[in-house]
């Protein structure tokens, strides 16, 4: 079992890995379309395991200060994809997802895009973490790869992990945690947080000219991403 630091140098190689850049762009369009929904302006912004940020580049496209952002990831070579964002405020902090740096109840927003290879569930769940740091009446967007896509395409042996073939030769096995709805369901009422939003994104969403093959099984409707709205109820 490898870390995203042994493939973080050619995660976003589109051609290398199409996979990647696809379940990329999907969770892109439904975060963004998120976004605007929530008119985000103020309070302490999170984005766990950012790589390439994409709540950063939102929140900037909006004339929005980011010196209420905080990006946070294990990999300090994923991390290094948002440097270009601390001149404008934002701060990052390697760290683990299961140990946020937040004091409880901080954060009104706290963003996972493609968050599968830390959605733990176990007695350090990372979903008992976003609710101890969620403010109350604060909301987490939550994108997964489908479970659809992933039991179709993964082996039984290896629905909890993703592999990548690197261009040195070598075959990297990471985390992925991809649940069937109904488990993830559960696991975020028992850390607690209110399911607002459940949405499916279908592969007739992308626009890249670079569909991988991984995706191409099954119908053009096909849902491919599934994506979570989540609250932090308001505490009496």
């Amino acid at each position: 079992m490898g870390t995203y630091e042994d493939i973080a140098q050619e995660y976003y190689d589109p051609i290398r890995h199409p996979t990647c850049a696809n379940f990329y762009e999907a969770s892109v369009y439904l975060i963004s379309k998120w976004l605007k929904q929530l008119h985000v302006n103020n309070g302490w912004l999170c984005e766990v395991g950012p790589g390439k940020s994409l709540l950063a580049e939102k929140l900037y496209r909006q004339n929005m200060a980011l010196d209420q952002l905080i990006l946070v990831d294990s990999s300090p070579s994923m991390l290094a994809y948002s440097n270009q964002w601390t001149s404008r405020g934002a701060k990052l902090i390697r760290c683990d997802a299961l140990k946020l740096p937040f004091v409880s109840g901080s954060l009104e927003l706290l963003v996972s895009s493609l968050g599968d290879p830390y959605n733990e569930y176990n007695e350090c769940s990372f979903w008992d973490e976003v609710y101890r740091v969620l403010r109350p009446g604060g909301i987490s967007l939550f994108t997964t790869p489908s479970f659809d896509w992933a039991s179709e395409y993964r082996d039984e042996g290896y629905m909890m992990q993703a592999e990548f073939k690197l261009v040195d030769g070598r075959k990297v096995l990471v985390p992925s945690l991809i649940y069937h709805n109904d488990k993830q369901l559960k696991i975020f009422r028992d850390s607690g947080l209110l399911v607002k939003e459940v949405t499916l994104v279908s592969r007739s969403t992308l626009m890249s000219e670079h569909i991988s093959p991984k995706l191409l099984i099954g119908e053009n409707d096909k849902c491919i991403v599934t994506g979570y709205v989540l609250i932090k109820a308001n505490e009496n």
